[in-house]
């Protein structure tokens, strides 16, 4: 059927710009609708504060496909990487010495042996050999794969001993795991605790819940750029910006301020778009960039979803259990008392974790689910002006954070306050510190989940589009067997988040998308 468009992408978030310039790139005519007035979604970058450019969402960038950095070519497009020299600093808690991750790896070696001993180096290469193989079969990092189930991958593996491997790492809970390797809750306490945060992060979930051990292997897992971290100079955004400007440049157009009211269906097929104002745009494809949820409930509509199609719908869980806060402070932030020596390296203070023991986080995880407000919060953080002084005007930084285990279950009318409540213990554990934190703070703004579904469309503000656990991974991230992003929706696309092989800022979900798409173009 003949369209306007080849294909319409609605929003543009990264993932939505990345399905946008594969088509634009293979000479489709393609259009990205975004109802905000700027590009990136969850992954952009814009003025909260005055004079500064801050990130309301993603601010690092973590592994991506040497495939696909080839293919974008970011930098030729105007985006600058930072590399990072200390990656991130994690805090456990008083008497004990910090994790640090360092790019170099001979520094990464030495700090390991130095400040926690050959033991827990042991342990760490133990674990990440552990991680490689259900890590490899997950293909978090290989482009163009459709998902398999865990019993495809059962049957495909070698032996019993690999069988039993999948199960821990697709059921299992985290603290299943990181005992094998860190049993010790004395002398591992630093470990077990960054590891059991990095566990429930993208989940609704405690360290010790059956099937948190897939968010810690789906974090830890690596690609071909050797895994690690590294800044992006004007923030996130700039990446999304340099896409669209290679867009634009390869035929593409994109519509900022153009708000979507709904899919334009006709016969059960998707055949464009109509707009806020009740314009029709007419395409041959239409990729939503939406999570599932704001894809059919609100775009396609009830009435044209069969049984199955909502039943696959409701199956994925989306929590958004978090407040996240940016601030603009006077100057940088020193350590305090035992931590003070940090202070020689500047790099110290550029990012990280705060975390306790695995069982104090857990309380933390059922007291929220209870729909209270925990009396600790794990804490990630970050000043990114540290190494990007061109994110906040002459002597001052901003700062980002995000308290997690917070009780977004609570009725609606109290997530305010308790959000405010939450907001003011992430700052109190951060000046437990940095002493100097609270009184530097000139400005500060606190986003809780209702933010980012009323800012970006995200249900239940859930940044995953569906949270990491192992029944909304592998084959439950696809709607019709054999394709990581049709639909049962003839013309319908999913090319965000929401698919496989899920959340982060990979763009393998935009880039497979756009190929996937390209290819039914083609009638192949």
């Amino acid at each position: 059927m003949a369209g306007q468009y080849d294909a319409i992408v609605i929003g543009a978030g990264h993932n939505g710009l990345a399905a946008a310039r594969v088509l634009a790139g293979r000479g489709r005519s393609v259009l990205v609708l975004e109802k905000n007035n700027y590009v990136g979604g969850m992954a952009g970058t814009r003025q909260v504060f005055a004079g500064c450019r801050n990130e309301v969402g993603a601010s690092v960038l973590f592994p991506i496909a040497r495939e696909l950095l080839d293919f974008f070519a970011f930098e030729k497009h105007g985006a600058e990487f930072i590399e990072l020299p200390v990656m991130a600093i994690n805090l456990a808690g008083a008497g004990q010495r910090p994790l640090m991750f360092y790019t170099s790896r001979a520094r990464q070696l030495w700090h390991l042996l130095r400040h926690h001993g050959p033991a827990a180096l042991a342990g760490f290469a133990r674990l990440a050999r552990f991680i490689a193989y259900p890590a490899s079969v997950m293909d978090r990092f290989r482009p163009d794969s459709a998902p398999r189930s865990l019993e495809e991958l059962l049957r495909e593996a070698p032996d019993e001993a690999h069988r039993e491997q999948l199960r821990l790492a697709f059921t299992g809970s985290a603290m299943d795991v990181i005992d094998r390797f860190f049993p010790d809750r004395i002398k591992h306490h630093t470990f077990r605790s960054l590891l059991a945060f990095a566990a429930i992060q993208s989940t609704y979930k405690g360290p010790y819940t059956p099937g948190s051990a897939l968010c810690l292997i789906y974090t830890f897992a690596q690609s071909g750029d050797g895994g690690l971290m590294r800044r992006v100079k004007g923030g996130m955004g700039s990446l999304s910006e340099a896409l669209a400007r290679s867009i634009t440049a390869a035929g593409g157009e994109i519509r900022l301020s153009a708000t979507v009211d709904h899919v334009l269906m006709e016969h059960g097929r998707a055949t464009g778009v109509v707009m806020k104002g009740g314009d029709e745009i007419r395409a041959r494809l239409v990729l939503s960039n939406l999570d599932r949820p704001a894809t059919f409930q609100r775009l396609v509509g009830e009435s044209h979803l069969d049984a199955d199609i909502a039943a696959s719908v409701a199956r994925a869980e989306h929590r958004g259990a978090w407040v996240h806060m940016l601030f603009r402070l006077d100057g940088l932030p020193s350590y305090g008392g035992e931590w003070a020596w940090l202070n020689r390296d500047p790099h110290n203070r550029f990012g990280g974790a705060m975390v306790a023991s695995p069982e104090e986080l857990q309380r933390s995880f059922e007291t929220c689910d209870a729909g209270e407000l925990p009396a600790w919060f794990p804490v990630a953080f970050q000043i990114p002006s540290v190494m990007d002084p061109s994110l906040a005007p002459p002597g001052q930084h901003i700062a980002s954070a995000y308290g997690f285990c917070f009780p977004c279950k609570a009725p609606k009318s109290e997530r305010g306050k308790l959000r405010d409540q939450a907001a003011e213990r992430v700052i109190d554990i951060i000046s437990g510190y940095m002493p100097d934190f609270r009184t530097r703070i000139i400005d500060k703004a606190v986003f809780s989940s209702d933010h980012f579904a009323s800012m970006h469309g995200a249900t239940e503000g859930d940044f995953t589009h569906g949270l990491i656990h192992p029944e909304n991974m592998l084959a439950a991230r696809a709607m019709v067997p054999g394709s990581a992003h049709r639909t049962p929706i003839d013309g319908l696309y999913l090319c965000g988040s929401a698919c496989h092989p899920g959340p982060g800022v990979t763009f393998l979900p935009g880039y497979n998308c756009g190929l996937e798409a390209d290819r039914a173009l083609s009638g192949t």
